[in-house]
């Protein structure tokens, strides 16, 4: 692995541990045992560096998201993915980062706004009419709305301390997904939900947080 990368490994470890703000080029020179000489020559400043952590979390979604697209079955677990997806990000780039590149790295920050309200809305958006056309969600409601719910919803699961940390039979986040699904599911769009769910025995302990409720 070239140095380059190297240091964005480090970065991405580092500012999704600690946060980007309590981070130093000291600190990354000294965990990665290099100058801080050696990263600028990769690298002309913090800035860029937050960008390089920014543009890699965008990447491997829209990476993940494109693919999910191209294999999935139907809108019902199609959606469910894009859900998890998004939420996967939202936990990289939490709360206090986000503020932060609010606050403090404009570029980053409109970067990842951008592809919030582009990219994924309209991802999601795309997979619910997917699913109206195919008659497993209902044509009641305004989609736009809908999307704009499910992506802020993300943002209040994604949060650590909402649950208790006890065991549950199912996953907290897959019990707030399955709801979602099923507030805009059509009778039938239910019945596809129920066969994921009841799919090869779901009430047992999740430990798995790579596959979902339905896929046990």
């Amino acid at each position: 692995m070239d140095t380059s990368k190297k240091i964005a490994n480090k970065v991405h470890n580092l500012f999704s541990r600690y946060g980007i703000r309590s981070i130093s080029m000291d600190d990354i020179a000294s965990d990665l045992r290099i100058s801080k000489k050696t990263i600028y020559q990769f690298y002309s400043n913090k800035d860029s560096l937050v960008e390089t952590f920014v543009d890699r979390a965008i990447d491997e979604n829209i990476f993940r998201c494109k693919t999910l697209i191209a294999k999935s079955d139907d809108a019902i677990i199609g959606l469910y993915f894009l859900l998890v997806y998004a939420m996967e990000l939202y936990n990289i780039l939490n709360p206090a980062i986000v503020y932060d590149l609010e606050k403090n790295h404009e570029l980053a920050y409109e970067k990842l706004k951008g592809h919030k309200t582009m990219f994924i809305h309209q991802t999601i958006k795309a997979c619910i009419e997917r699913g109206v056309k195919s008659g497993l969600y209902r044509n009641d409601f305004d989609i736009d709305v809908i999307t704009r719910f499910f992506l802020e919803s993300l943002a209040i699961v994604s949060g650590s301390g909402i649950f208790p940390q006890v065991n549950h039979k199912i996953k907290p986040t897959d019990e707030v997904f399955a709801c979602l699904l099923s507030g805009i599911a059509t009778l039938t769009g239910l019945e596809v939900v129920n066969a994921y769910k009841n799919q090869r025995g779901i009430m047992v302990l999740n430990n798995d947080e790579d596959r979902p409720f339905w896929d046990h």
